[in-house]
């Protein structure tokens, strides 16, 4: 047997290549030189496998362990700090004379470890957030049932090749693109490739165009999808990346990963920090060679510790620890995050493009609305939900008086008879007993099934006869009708139910409140017509139940027959609406975040009326006046150039009959017009525009792998709810990590300013390297960790997101940890100036290391008594709670009793040379220390009398 000419086994790697839908069938086999009837021989399809490859989607091999973990030293401060540790490694090895291993490299050891430290924490950040993404990627086609050798044989998925006969039966997965050679009431659940929220009906012989958008070629089953009802026999046409799915996977590689504004923020701050230690140490060493006061290697030292005394070196590592926390709270709210940085930029988000179906949605259909008698009904708590544990029974009202009547539906037969035969649903079923009751089969019947359910459990069916099974006729794409044939009470019944238009063909009589079945009128049947039309501009999809009662049974079981008898001359009992409804919570979150200035924009394969009606019923459409421009199509959006799409992406709120060409191109739309956009979504077509987001944000339980390796975060609950907490979370990281850095900034400020004053006015170096480092390391590091878990104070949705060229540090932010800073420097100028040797005697040495040491006490307990005021600029500590944050206050014990150690214990005076102060010495020092936090109480006693306190400012 021959081999298909090269492209036509993928059917898209090549322009020439055939659209599988459209080839007619009696060339298929032809084209794809198979035996339809024995499939291929095991030795073809090992050379075809040989050929083209397994039947796989290609995934991205990631970096290994060991460059992750080197990854994690490529920040621009890391660097520098790492630079830093090495000339401090230098001058080391070049120094003589007795020395303790930590006198001589404590400089550098203490470098060292803040960066090794930073580099672990990332690591094993970044390996536990992979470890939670791969519990769940599920999404796999195991096997598939082939005709190999005219011998039907499971087989693994992967295994599956161009011109292999396969069997697809209900609850299966595609293994592949397969064109449909024999259908028996067959459709597929498409969502994850085309956005369609409900079953797409199949059949094998439609006459379709080439050019057939995808989600209408009734022909094709594709990889990746589910088989919703009925069976199949189909031809593999296209496997692994030449699949649809494939083709869509495939984009990904186009799509670069955008940065996220905190990367980029502190990429950019610290790149001129770094500038700025750099020349603030050359100053200091330049001016100490001048006057050759030091040996010219302390005072290299003195130098490189000054500068990275100035760089926050806890920075790196204090930001890793918060974001990893943020990480571990959002994961108890069911957002996991594959990257420290989108934990922060979902707080920066300005626009959340959401998938609708199972997101905004619940993904489970449900009957919404009852037609019956000439009344319609609303229908509350109904559907699949009606079958979880705990949940209430359906409430039927009457839509035009609001009239709850669930005990009057007994006392109206033409409501209790369509209720009654929503029970012959043949493709669902409920499976398990008690708390265990689950819906399973087509979502349509599904709805159909709950419907009656709820109404027996309120007692509305409790004295039926139970019907006895006589045949049954599935439900087909040519029919659009299924029919299920009971015998009732010695008497044979069809109870049929399908598409209105086709319901209502077959129709001779309607079943009245009153007088019983009534012949139907022409004028009749047009308003019927009207009804279904009106609730389809609702966004319902309408189903239209009838039965069908012979004079005698057919005197034969043949299909033919049956159709006879059964779906002709029928008696209309009905209509229900059905819909997907929307999540409870969603609408309430969407409000939060258009109140957070956070646009919501929902993109569905859905037809524009439906989307358009969940939109509404969600708030979509209520942030604008009016709603013309808000709802596009993606044909719409296609026939748009590129200017006239920027100006108007800011304004859309729904893309209905969206592709995953629409969705990327929205999304870098907004994407140039500076907004921070987060995309979510489930499915492969999705994925390219998931990737191009800011934040791409995949759903855990119905995403697929591609999806999910495409995304910063994985909604554990896929749940649109989520999206909004997360970004509530992140901004209260986001203000968290601003706090201690401006923390670190104002702390390092202060000893900036005493050395480098210090060494302009030709002073003794008024700290040793050992000692900037331990400061820098313990009573700045522990608060300013402790300030990244602060509380929350204000509403963090109550303001709107900040800009993408937004700076980290404001001109305000600059004055105000400058003036803290000041403060803290000159303090330390003046206890040094005040006990400076040769002040109060003459042994200069035990002078000059006491007069550091106190100077050393109060630039490191001057940050500790700061961290009160860096809990929030405009709040005072008292106000916001003193013991609310109870790990800054340990922080403060525990960084003070460290520097006691360093002070009093005689291995900490060896390691930093100190002296014992005295009482009165200590006493003042502390008080000197403590004054920062006096000043910045008196502060915010200011701004709150004179009103000039803003109230968003924390």
């Amino acid at each position: 047997m021959s081999m298909p000419p090269p492209g036509e086994g993928g059917g898209r790697t090549d322009p020439l290549a055939p659209a599988w839908h459209a080839v007619p069938l009696a060339e298929l086999a032809e084209r794809l030189a198979l035996d339809a009837a024995r499939g291929l021989s095991t030795e073809e399809a090992r050379a075809r496998l040989a050929r083209d490859g397994t039947n796989a989607l290609a995934h991205a091999k990631g970096p290994g362990a060991l460059r992750k973990f080197l990854r994690q030293f490529t920040d621009v401060t890391v660097v520098a700090l790492m630079v830093a540790a090495l000339i401090a490694l230098g001058l080391a090895f070049g120094e003589s004379g007795p020395q303790t291993f930590l006198e001589r490299f404590g400089d550098a050891a203490a470098i060292a470890f803040i960066v090794l430290m930073n580099a672990i924490i990332g690591f094993a950040q970044e390996r536990r957030a992979e470890s939670a993404l791969r519990a769940l990627e599920t999404m796999t086609a195991p096997s598939a049932t082939v005709l190999r050798d005219g011998v039907e044989a499971e087989l693994p998925a992967v295994e599956l090749v161009v011109g292999d006969v396969v069997l697809l039966a209900e609850g299966d997965r595609v293994p592949a693109d397969v064109r449909l050679t024999e259908v028996a009431g067959f459709s597929a659940v498409e969502a994850a490739l085309t956005g369609e929220s409900t079953p797409a009906s199949k059949q094998s012989d439609a006459t379709l165009d080439a050019n057939t958008m995808l989600a209408e070629r009734s022909t094709m089953a594709f990889m990746g999808t589910y088989v919703a009802t009925g069976r199949a026999r189909g031809v593999v046409v296209a496997t692994g990346m030449r699949t649809e799915l494939g083709l869509i996977a495939g984009m990904l590689g186009s799509v670069q990963m955008p940065e996220t504004p905190l990367s980029r923020e502190l990429r950019r701050f610290g790149v001129q920090v770094v500038l700025g230690c750099v020349v603030v140490g050359l100053l200091v060493f330049g001016i100490g060679l001048w006057r050759l006061e030091a040996p010219v290697g302390f005072l290299f030292l003195v130098a490189v510790s000054l500068a990275v005394a100035a760089i926050p070196e806890g920075l790196p590592a204090i930001t890793t620890i918060v974001l990893a926390l943020g990480i571990q709270r959002m994961a108890r709210r069911n957002a996991l995050i594959r990257r420290l940085a989108a934990v922060e930029t979902l707080g920066s988000a300005h626009v959340i493009c959401t998938d609708k179906t199972g997101t905004l949605t619940q993904n489970q259909m449900e009957v919404r609305r009852v037609w019956s008698g000439g009344r319609t009904w609303g229908v509350r708590a109904a559907g699949p939900s009606s079958l979880e544990p705990g949940a209430p029974p359906p409430v039927l009202h009457d839509d035009e008086l609001g009239e709850h009547l669930p005990a009057l539906v007994t006392e109206r037969p033409s409501l209790r008879t369509l209720l009654e035969a929503a029970r012959f649903a043949p493709a669902a079923s409920i499976s398990g007993e008690g708390d265990e009751r689950r819906l399973r089969g087509d979502p349509t019947d599904a709805a159909l099934l709950a419907l009656h359910d709820g109404y027996r459990r309120f007692g509305g069916g409790t004295h039926e006869v139970e019907p006895e099974p006589v045949a049954e006729l599935p439900f087909d794409g040519d029919r659009k009708l299924a029919t299920v044939v009971v015998r009732v009470g010695g008497r044979v019944t069809g109870f049929t139910h399908g598409a209105p238009e086709r319901v209502l063909a077959r129709v001779r009589r309607v079943l009245d409140e009153r007088s019983g079945e009534q012949e139907v009128s022409e004028a009749r049947l047009s308003a019927l017509r009207a009804l279904v039309d009106g609730w389809a501009a609702d966004g319902l999809r309408v189903i239209a139940l009838a039965r069908r009662i012979p004079d005698s049974a057919p005197g034969s079981a043949a299909r033919d027959a049956l159709l006879r008898a059964y779906e002709d001359e029928l008696t209309l009992l009905g209509f229900v609406g059905i819909a997907d409804p929307p999540r409870p919570e969603v609408a309430r979150a969407i409000a939060t975040a258009r109140r957070a200035g956070v646009a919501t924009v929902m993109i569905t394969g859905d037809h524009p009326l439906t989307a358009r009606t969940i939109a509404r019923e969600l708030g979509l459409l209520g942030e604008l006046a009016g709603d013309a421009n808000q709802v596009v199509t993606g044909p719409e959006l296609d026939a748009m150039s590129s200017e006239e799409l920027a100006r108007r992406c800011a304004d859309i709120r729904v893309v209905a009959r969206a592709t995953a060409a629409n969705k990327l191109r929205l999304v870098q739309a907004l994407e140039r017009a500076g907004e921070v956009v987060a995309m979510t979504g489930d499915g492969v077509n999705d994925a390219p525009a998931i990737k191009a987001a800011s934040i791409g944000i995949a759903m855990g339980r119905a995403g697929t792998d591609v999806t999910r390796e495409a995304a910063d975060m994985v909604l554990a609950d896929d749940n649109y709810a989520t999206i909004v907490s997360a970004i509530e979370e992140g901004r209260v990281i986001y203000a968290n990590i601003k706090r201690f850095i401006l923390f670190l900034f104002a702390s390092n400020a202060g000893l900036v300013l005493a050395v480098f004053v210090a060494a302009m006015l030709g002073w003794p170096a008024i700290l040793t390297p050992t000692q900037i480092l331990w400061i820098n390391l313990i009573t700045n590091g522990l608060p300013a960790l402790a300030l990244g878990m602060e509380p929350v104070h204000l509403d963090p949705m109550r303001s709107a997101p900040r800009r993408r060229a937004a700076r980290l540090l404001t001109l305000r932010d600059v004055a105000w940890l400058s003036a803290y800073g000041g403060w803290m420097g000159v303090a330390g100028l003046l206890v040094f100036w005040g006990w400076r040797p040769g002040a109060v005697g003459p042994l200069y040495e035990h002078e000059l290391a006491l007069a550091r040491t106190l100077a050393f006490t109060v630039l490191a307990f001057s940050p500790l008594f700061h961290s009160l005021n860096s809990r929030s600029r405009a709040h005072s500590v008292f106000e916001l709670g003193f013991f609310s944050n109870w790990r800054l206050l340990g922080s403060f014990v525990a960084a003070a009793s460290l520097q006691a150690v360093a002070v009093y214990v005689p291995a900490g005076q060896a390691v930093f040379g100190t002296a014992v102060p005295g009482a009165r010495q200590l006493a003042a020092v502390l008080a000197i220390a403590a004054s920062v936090w006096v000043v910045g109480e008196l502060h915010k006693v200011v701004l709150r009398v004179t009103g000039l306190r803003a109230p968003l400012i924390d």
